[in-house]
């Protein structure tokens, strides 16, 4: 214990301030460098998870959008008439409109491509692609005149199954090459989803 005649238990004089040993001042500046580290290695951790909750996010919409398009061509391809699916002209027109109607549902897509800009020509991405099912659990396969798809009265009546390809662009892809091998998310992924309809007679045109 100190006595009352040692040198530190004196009050200090009026006006003077009592400074901070020069260790005590060096753990604070440390201190503050500690905390700008820490931050400059955890935010970009931080920058990456926030994009890829992006990417996710995209990835769920885009695919209902496709699946929508798919949903679109088909629909229109089984209906109205299954005259429609007649091999040679009509057949010819009806997969036409029917690829015209995908495109242009998935043109608002971000990664939709069409060359001439032009749907009716078909686009790039998503890519178009449709088979016929003559009875159920039957292979898919292209149109054969032989199964009679064009009968209206055909039972049971085929089914139309509009599939859609489309690649897709993430964000923040995350992955490292190891032996040329790719390890995390790859930086494009392929989306594909379809859509299957019963072709059917319903005929909404005018009656002349």
């Amino acid at each position: 214990m100190l006595n009352s005649a040692s040198p530190f238990s004196l009050p200090l004089p009026r006006g003077r301030r009592l400074r901070l040993p020069a260790a005590r001042a060096g753990r604070r500046w440390t201190s503050g460098g500690q905390s700008v580290t820490e931050f400059a290695l955890v935010f970009p951790i931080m920058v990456v998870l926030l994009l890829a909750v992006i990417d996710f996010s995209r990835v769920y919409t885009t695919m209902m959008s496709v699946e929508s398009a798919a949903r679109e061509a088909a629909d229109y391809g089984t209906m109205y008439g299954a005259g429609k699916w007649d091999v040679g002209a009509p057949l010819d027109a009806n997969v036409a409109e029917m690829q015209r109607r995908a495109c242009v549902a998935a043109s608002d897509l971000p990664d939709y491509k069409d060359a001439d800009n032009n749907p009716s020509n078909g686009c790039e991405n998503p890519a178009f692609s449709y088979c016929v099912s003559p009875a159920n659990g039957s292979a898919c396969l292209p149109v054969n005149a032989a199964d009679h798809c064009a009968d209206p009265l055909r039972d049971p009546p085929c089914t139309v199954t509009v599939t859609l390809t489309y690649d897709f662009h993430l964000v923040a892809p995350v992955n490292i090459q190891l032996n040329n091998v790719t390890i995390g998310f790859p930086s494009t992924i392929t989306i594909q989803r379809e859509s299957t309809f019963a072709i059917t007679d319903i005929d909404l045109s005018p009656t002349p």
